[in-house]
């Protein structure tokens, strides 16, 4: 992703596009992996650890990024939120699965019906295990 769009992005989203905005988001854009503050600090040695949280906090607080907390393994992953999407969650090795192979149209449909909501967006988590028989 080029500088500008991601000025452009911070900008649409209320934020100054600071240096290490662009950083910690071009890195969670690039890098699929649901990183960890930790990890993206060790690939951005030149942000510290404090900066590389509190530019997370702000991100999430904008809704152009979300935390995953996975129980299993007491950390929070990070994600780039920019196409809508949900996650399943390997509870045996803590991986983070993307996925977005799901019509959330009946999902939207019946919560809006129970709550009388407009319905703005989702944060779902699937968790698994491996089976024996696939």
């Amino acid at each position: 992703m080029t500088d500008q769009k991601l000025r452009t992005i911070l900008q649409e989203h209320g934020l100054k596009a600071t240096y290490q905005r662009m950083a910690v988001l071009e890195y969670l854009v690039t890098h699929k992996t649901h990183p960890t503050a930790e990890m993206i600090h060790e690939d951005l040695s030149n942000i510290s650890l404090a900066t590389v949280y509190n530019t997370l906090d702000k991100l999430i607080e904008t809704g152009l990024i979300i935390a995953i907390d996975i129980h299993d393994d007491g950390k929070r992953h990070f994600d780039y939120y920019g196409e809508p999407h949900y996650h399943v969650i390997n509870q045996q090795t803590s991986e983070i699965i993307d996925a977005d192979n799901f019509d959330m149209a009946p999902l939207f449909e019946a919560a809006r019906k129970a709550s009388g909501l407009t319905i703005t967006g989702y944060h779902i988590e699937v968790y698994g295990v491996k089976s024996e028989n696939p």
